[in-house]
């Protein structure tokens, strides 16, 4: 079933508070006049490493996303941005209180485009039927959950390395795609140009998502398969070392160059 035009444009997001939030954050706003814009402060697991090489390892990861991801950032801060939204910042798990719903509802909000948050409860699903659009960096029929740009890496799967745009529901990832799109991969790609991937992307098919909501031209799929589903308790030390022994080794670009052949075979 399609999703009438909207002649309404209130447009709402709410995101996280790390770098590739803001992201996020201007590129919407390059493309559209936004509301009100949520921060929600970050809840990631900081685990102990089980030894010096899963600590290097840690570090190793952290210190080259900080590189990229404000890479990234500083390119974006060059876009011309439509307006300048009222910006509101919540704590750790207070999206889901009372008083952020109802501030929210205040906003009367028509679209809202989240990237990067906690989980949804039943009372702010309630409030908000029909409006909200997630932006999940992964494909959720493969990859639920956490961190699912990091994943298809870790595990080899770099034909699941997506984008998706999809309604949220009270599953997690579970709900109706509109936009679904794969990675373009390159023999020059790491571990953090592939991260970055699936954020643009997906940011750009957000952008194509609401000019679809806009003209009343969205047609939500059901999705046909549950991914696996990955929690932040995954991302683990050892996940990290796994990952950078593949960088290091060659094996990630072995996959890249796989996947690629695979792609020529096929075309």
């Amino acid at each position: 079933m399609s999703i009438k035009a909207n002649k309404k444009q209130n447009i709402v997001i709410i995101t996280g508070n790390g770098v590739r939030h803001k992201f996020f954050i201007q590129l919407l706003n390059h493309h559209f006049s936004i509301s009100e814009v949520y921060i929600e402060e970050s809840d990631y697991p900081n685990p102990i490493p089980n030894s010096e090489e899963e600590s290097i390892a840690w570090d190793w990861f952290f210190k080259r996303r900080d590189q990229y991801e404000k890479k990234l950032i500083l390119e974006s801060g060059y876009l011309t941005q439509k307006n300048n939204p009222r910006i509101t910042y919540l704590e750790k798990d207070a999206l889901n209180t009372s008083s952020t719903i109802a501030n929210i509802i205040n906003t009367n909000p028509d679209f809202i485009a989240l990237f990067g948050t906690g989980i949804l409860k039943k009372s702010f699903l309630k409030s908000f039927p029909g409006c909200l659009f997630n932006l999940h960096v992964g494909d959720p029929e493969f990859y639920r959950g956490s961190s699912c740009n990091f994943w298809p890496i870790h595990q080899g799967e770099l034909q699941h390395m997506s984008a998706t745009i999809h309604q949220i529901d009270q599953g997690i990832d579970t709900g109706d795609i509109l936009f679904r799109k794969t990675v373009t991969l390159n023999k020059n790609d790491n571990e953090q140009t592939l991260l970055l991937k699936p954020l643009e992307l997906g940011t750009k098919l957000m952008v194509k998502t609401i000019k679809s909501w806009q003209n009343g031209k969205l047609q939500p799929i059901t999705q046909n398969r549950t991914g696996k589903l990955f929690k932040k308790i995954d991302f683990t030390p050892k996940a990290i070392l796994e990952v950078k022994q593949m960088v290091e080794s060659g094996k990630l670009k072995d996959y890249i160059e796989n996947q690629n052949a695979l792609i020529r075979k096929q075309t």
